[in-house]
């Protein structure tokens, strides 16, 4: 089976798509068939694989879920491959959670029909009230946690925390939480400094530090330029 990798954080900024989109990237590149779900209405994940004509694709993410039934992916590469969405998606929002439907899992169900895959990863929507996270941390092995270092971000970390915490004890008491990701960081600046101390003094419910990534992820212009040009970031070193 997969490992089902979701990148998950309730404030949008934080990096999600880069941090999605460039994992896979690494794990095509170590001949791992590496399947990207785009589970964002946004879809910048798909305009970073696709450019503008992901706007068009059909059928998409929502297709799929929907119905649950397997689309075929879109072929980026020798081993990377892609589930798009574009804003269709939104309307899953409303479809998925009808009276007596267990929707929580239906992400789970559909993957499952994407077995052939070593490394599954899944972009997340920078929502609280989003049902999209729920579906990719139900589904997955294990989580990403990707933080701007901030103290907006930080707190809203916590939430997300939270929500994997609530997760865990029902939905998928399986899921690991692989680590909080520091972003954006510019170790010159003390508030950037002071964050990247709180995030690792973030607890879980039993007192104990959650894992924080020893490196954390610098500010730079890169991400966006290899959206632009639908390429990998490290093509700019």
């Amino acid at each position: 089976m997969p490992i089902t990798i979701a990148i998950a954080q309730q404030k949008g900024g934080a990096g999600k798509t880069p941090t999605a989109i460039h994992l896979s990237y690494a794990f095509s590149y170590l001949g791992k068939k590496t399947l990207f779900i785009d589970l964002d209405a946004q879809a910048t994940g798909s305009l970073h694989l696709l450019g503008t004509s992901y706007k068009e694709i059909q059928p998409t993410i929502y297709n799929a879920l929907i119905a649950l039934k397997a689309i075929t992916p879109i072929k980026i590469s020798e081993y990377l491959y892609l589930l798009p969405a574009h804003d269709e998606l939104e309307k899953a929002e409303i479809e998925l959670p009808r009276p007596g439907a267990f929707y929580q899992v239906q992400l789970a169900k559909l993957l499952k029909l994407y077995d052939d895959y070593d490394y599954i990863v899944i972009d997340t929507p920078g929502s609280r009230v989003s049902i999209f996270a729920t579906l990719a941390l139900t589904a997955a092995n294990t989580v990403i946690i990707p933080c701007k270092t901030e103290i907006a971000q930080a707190m809203a970390t916590a939430d997300t925390m939270n929500l994997i915490e609530d997760v865990k004890s029902g939905l998928n008491p399986w899921l690991v939480i692989w680590g909080i990701l520091p972003t954006q960081f510019e170790g010159n600046v003390l508030h950037h400094q002071e964050v990247l101390e709180l995030l690792k003094e973030t607890k879980d419910p039993n007192g104990k530090p959650y894992p924080v990534y020893s490196e954390p992820s610098r500010k730079t212009t890169r991400y966006n330029d290899a959206t632009s040009m639908q390429v990998d970031a490290r093509q700019f070193r």
